[in-house]
């Protein structure tokens, strides 16, 4: 795969730009104090906290250019299609082998180049570390190059996954140190996996007593409803309306309120959990207790999406079937591109379920993706829950490290 260095004039321009606009708005601080660029190619890891991150790190590490690698799906979207390739970014279709981007990623290190790598593979849905392919470590490995990691805090909180748009806040980025090329020929792939997940996650590095904070208090919890649809005081699901600060559920009064620093705070008599986190926690644990090897389909009407032929025509809509999952795997049975089609997805096939808050949720595999919106929007979050549960109570080799907390490892 050919992959071209950044374009040097448009990332000049880019930093001169926006790295100003982002130290004022988000009050930005860059911790370099371990950070000893390497000479040479080197590898960048970075947990991914919001869709900012791209162009914090990248801008963090000017003048040295990197080379991200990003989600396929970026690449099918103009001006993306035209923008990414210019900028040396290098296609990746997530959660699924992809021989091709590892190529690209050998072609820029054996010129000298450097590579960005968010290994999460996709932004946290709850404001914590999700965890990483165990294939990373493998590939950290085989490439034999420095590593240096970024630890991004207050992201979440500025750019939270479940609503559009930015709230003005504080961020900090700390770069240091990861891995010699001596650590990675002397370490077993478990144990670079253990030291990314120990650096990425924040538990190994100084722990800030002050949130992150957002400098506004209005609309803090408005579209949380997109990823949080269970209610731990009445059981019931998809009941709850945001407005402001507030979340409420319309079938039992449960209400919480959110603060500047993404906390909870129930209203009296009130049942809720203190964070995000511990909420989303609570919802997959409620989830996993309600699977059994034994159990029938979980079934849903939906419109299928699948990259569209033509350079920068997005996602194309190309029929609709009925998407079922079981302790086996996934099943669409449909239309697609005017035929029908039995697609199956095994369950050690899909280690995680990205999705759009209230629009779609994706399964990688086969060397493609595919985009499922069911008829109730509002279930995206839940069967991105559900299919990871299965797969982690399910499969017959998990692939997949824990993460911060997440719930999976305990159950």
């Amino acid at each position: 795969m050919k992959v071209k260095r950044p374009n040097g004039f448009l990332y000049f321009i880019v930093y001169i730009l926006l790295y100003p606009l982002l130290k004022a708005l988000f009050h930005l601080k860059v911790d370099r104090s371990n950070y000893d660029p390497p000479k040479g190619p080197f590898l960048v890891v970075s947990n991914h906290s919001s869709f900012m991150d791209f162009l914090l790190v990248m801008l963090t590490f000017y003048p040295r250019r990197l080379n991200a690698v990003a989600a396929q799906k970026f690449f099918l979207y103009r001006p993306l299609d035209k923008l990414l390739p210019i900028m040396g970014s290098i296609p990746k279709n997530l959660f699924d082998p992809d021989i091709r981007s590892i190529i690209g990623i050998k072609n820029v290190l054996k010129k000298g180049g450097r590579i960005l790598l968010y290994p999460e593979g996709r932004c946290t849905n709850d404001g914590v570390y999700t965890g990483i392919h165990k294939s990373t470590g493998k590939l950290v490995k085989n490439l034999g190059v420095p590593v240096i990691s970024c630890h991004i805090e207050g992201g979440y909180v500025c750019m939270p996954f479940w609503r559009k748009g930015i709230r003005l806040g504080r961020e900090r980025v700390t770069m240091a140190g990861l891995f010699s090329v001596e650590d990675t020929k002397s370490m077993s792939v478990d144990e670079i996996n253990s030291a990314i997940d120990r650096r990425l996650s924040g538990l190994d590095t100084m722990a800030h007593s002050k949130p992150f904070r957002t400098f506004r208090s209005r609309s803090l919890a408005e579209g949380l409803q997109n990823i949080i649809y269970w209610c731990p005081k009445c059981g019931r699901e998809f009941m709850f309306e945001t407005e402001g600060n507030k979340i409420c559920c319309t079938a039992c009064g449960n209400e919480a309120k959110m603060d500047r620093a993404a906390k909870l705070t129930p209203a009296p008599g009130s049942v809720v959990p203190d964070s995000v986190h511990e909420w989303y926690k609570q919802q997959t644990q409620y989830e996993m207790q309600k699977l059994s090897s034994d159990m029938e389909p979980i079934c849903e009407r939906v419109v299928v999406r699948i990259p569209a032929k033509e350079p920068g025509g997005g996602m194309k809509t190309c029929g609709n079937g009925l998407l079922s999952l079981s302790p086996k795997g996934w099943r669409y049975e449909g239309e697609l591109s005017g035929e029908t089609v039995d697609l199956f997805f095994p369950i050690d096939t899909v280690p995680a379920i990205p999705f759009d808050p209230d629009d779609d949720f994706q399964i990688y595999a086969h060397g493609s993706f595919y985009m499922f919106t069911p008829e109730d929007a509002r279930k995206c979050a839940k069967y991105a829950v559900i299919g990871e549960c299965m797969y982690w109570r399910f499969s017959s080799c998990v692939q997949m490290t824990p993460g911060y907390d997440s719930g999976f490892a305990d159950c």
